[in-house]
């Protein structure tokens, strides 16, 4: 016998209102699309971490090029335009100003390369004699690293 509100009532089934049984937890596939999403995250930030160390690198290794660069073209600067240094190179012709077979090259036997002493980098220069017009000379820089072009750099000198 049921009793509502006082009143009692014989026979009357009431149905079970409790819900069907809840799992408690996690299934193994829910467990499974969880680890998944996770290794994909963890592996997504993993390749960025390393992007970001390799473009640090090749950032840095540009600073430093652009620093004996820098050296290089200041110790130009401090030469004569008579110089044995800043002799035409190139024949009159500025398309050899990017060519380094013939350039001449920092060394510590010259003033460029007791300048940039003690560099991981090769320096190089060309000069031409009357280029843009008569009275200059260009000299174009060249900063190489494990024989790769880095930086470039012109120079423009008067008589």
């Amino acid at each position: 016998m049921k009793t509502f509100s006082g009143i009692k009532i014989r026979g009357l089934k009431t149905q079970n209102t409790t819900p069907a049984r809840h799992p408690k937890g996690f299934t193994l596939v829910e467990i499974l699309v969880a680890i998944v999403i996770l290794a994909v995250g963890i592996l997504t930030v993993s390749q960025m971490t390393v992007l970001g160390m390799k473009t640090t690198a090749v950032v840095k290794q540009h600073m430093e090029a652009r620093e004996v660069l820098a050296k290089g073209l200041e110790a130009i600067k401090l030469l004569y335009i008579n110089d044995p240094l800043l002799t035409d190179n190139c024949g009159g012709n500025p398309l050899f100003l990017d060519s380094i077979t013939g350039a001449y090259q920092a060394s510590p036997a010259n003033i460029v390369g007791q300048t940039i002493n003690n560099t991981a980098f090769d320096v190089y220069w060309n000069v031409v004699a009357d280029f843009p017009q008569s009275n200059l000379r260009t000299i174009r820089m060249l900063v190489y690293r494990q024989g790769k072009r880095l930086l470039a750099a012109d120079y423009v000198k008067w008589r």
